[in-house]
């Protein structure tokens, strides 16, 4: 009798400590942002490395949130950034995000703030002159993953 309670004992323990490691590793949370943007990113004066911020829109559980950045990619028409940290209620999160629309300081859907229209291609703003820029107070839809 002993044998089989000190197994169950054992045994919960185990289940319990499985359910622990479970969690602590579970899939990542895809979420939609909308962000209003910080900084403005001009390919003729910004470089890779250059921090950028945002502050949440949508979703409206994290609206106000601060995002911080870095500028990955600006020249000619080509500029990437991305988030990696989200500062929410007094708590840090990381994350990673990737770049899916854009709308102009000026309000503009798809078009940079020189006013060319844009394109994403993977996760870069693409425009056909030979530079772009995105101002602050632009909207900026990204595809993010929290842990």
């Amino acid at each position: 009798m002993r044998y089989c309670r000190r197994l169950a004992v054992e045994l919960l323990l185990a289940m319990g400590l499985a359910a622990i490691a479970v969690a602590a590793h579970a899939a990542p949370k895809d979420v939609a942002f909308l962000v209003k943007l910080g900084d403005t990113l001009d390919t003729r004066a910004s470089r890779p490395g250059d921090n950028v911020s945002a502050v949440v829109i949508s979703p409206v559980s994290l609206r106000g949130g601060r995002l911080e950045g870095t500028v990955e990619e600006a020249r000619g028409g080509r500029l990437r950034f991305s988030f990696h940290t989200l500062r929410h209620a007094g708590k840090t999160f990381s994350l990673r995000t990737q770049i899916t629309g854009v709308v102009n300081s000026k309000g503009d859907v798809s078009r940079d703030d020189l006013g060319q229209v844009v394109r994403i291609e993977e996760g870069t703003i693409v425009a056909s002159g030979k530079a772009t820029a995105i101002h602050e107070g632009a909207e900026i839809r990204l595809a993010g993953e929290l842990p």
